[in-house]
């Protein structure tokens, strides 16, 4: 890592979020960063920092003020705050076993491997049984300092190419009932649990419209109308800015017709007893299917 080049202000601002007069004051007030000069005098920061700076991003997209984060005696390396946790004695063989390839980057192998487990399982018990509980892992690995985020990225991509795939001749049909948007909004990157569910809800037979990632909700809304949805499933990570999540889910029940329902799910997902009627929160993958056993109930479709 500290063989690589230092980065200019403006690759880091594009990295990390953070804008560059917010850099620069930082730089003044808490000493971090403390970047290099480049033989023109402008700033340019090592990999190491921008790495910390992007941990510091995450955990002020947790609610956590900067001054409070940078005022330690030590820039933390890793998550700690709502980031799953887990002891690294009681990672399972398997999930070592990945965790190795992604430290090697042996995408094919992990890809090889995501295959034969899919194979072997099924789509289904494939995302349930094996992509969730690993996700939760790997997410662990880089909060406790043993997985770097580009290796994090790596599996990500990996993981989201084989469901891809896999769902690429479903998406083309999709004619159940009921139709599901799912989609992610704004500030939420992070695109693998949505895809998880899509995986799932496509096995029980009902029409998914898969957007993506970081959407504005009032966007959101507008496909929910134009694709006359029945429900629109969400996923926040734990990683998801928490003091925005009721606003946003708020602002998005206002703008979608009443009997829209909104399914929320994911680590990132408040207790149900935050949310108002209209928003129902689905904590695991395996309870979509009682979800939508209660949604055709409901609705008697």
């Amino acid at each position: 890592m500290n063989n690589l080049p230092a980065l200019s202000i403006t690759e880091v601002e594009r990295l990390t979020g953070i804008r560059q007069a917010t850099l620069r004051m930082w730089e003044k007030r808490y000493g971090f960063p403390q970047p290099l000069r480049d033989q023109h005098g402008d700033r340019v920061y090592p990999p190491n920092q921008v790495e910390r700076l992007q941990t510091v991003r995450r955990l002020m997209d947790q609610g956590m003020r900067p001054g409070k984060i940078l005022c330690g005696d030590d820039i933390p390396d890793a998550v700690a705050g709502d980031a799953p946790s887990q002891d690294p004695d009681d990672v399972p063989p398997e999930h070592a076993h990945v965790l190795k390839l992604l430290r090697a980057y042996r995408r094919a192998e992990l890809y090889g491997h995501f295959q034969y487990r899919l194979l072997d399982l099924g789509l289904r018990r494939f995302v349930i049984e094996c992509l969730a509980p690993l996700s939760v892992s790997v997410g662990a690995a880089w909060a406790r300092g043993d997985l770097p985020v580009r290796c994090e990225h790596l599996y990500t991509q990996v993981a989201s190419s084989i469901l891809h795939v896999k769902q690429a001749p479903v998406r083309t049909v999709g004619d159940g009932s009921p139709t599901i948007l799912l989609a992610t909004l704004t500030s939420e990157r992070h695109a693998l649990g949505i895809l998880m569910a899509e995986a799932v809800m496509n096995t029980l037979g009902v029409h998914c419209i898969q957007l993506g990632s970081d959407l504005p909700p009032l966007e959101v809304a507008a496909a929910a109308r134009e694709s006359a949805a029945d429900i629109v499933a969400l996923s926040f990570s734990s990683y998801f800015p928490r003091r925005f999540l009721l606003q946003t889910v708020m602002a998005l029940r206002a703008a979608l017709p009443p009997a829209t329902a909104i399914w929320i799910g994911g680590a990132g997902s408040p207790p149900a007893a935050a949310l108002v009627p209209g928003v129902d929160v689905v904590h695991r993958l395996d309870a979509i299917d009682g979800a939508l056993a209660l949604w055709h109930a409901r609705f008697g479709r």
